[in-house]
């Protein structure tokens, strides 16, 4: 099974960063908050296998270059 998922960061404070995610780049419908301290995030609707390939590309991302993206697109 393919999976696509692509996000975009639309807010970014010292303790949070919030991103919108979605299967295309006009549909990033859902949301996706990233505590930064304790490193968990949690979404809006169901925690399914989109919002958690969302949610570990982005901390996997920060971890490897330091910084929280501002967008990306993640395909398996």
């Amino acid at each position: 099974m393919a999976l696509l998922v692509y996000y975009r960061q639309v807010r970014n404070e010292p303790e949070e960063a919030e991103y919108w995610f979605g299967t295309s780049r006009e549909e990033m419908s859902r949301t996706l908050v990233i505590d930064k301290v304790r490193r968990t995030a949690r979404t809006d609707g169901d925690e399914n296998m989109l919002f958690w390939e969302a949610a570990g590309h982005i901390l996997l991302r920060e971890g490897r270059e330091k910084v929280w993206p501002t967008h990306g697109m993640k395909a398996s």
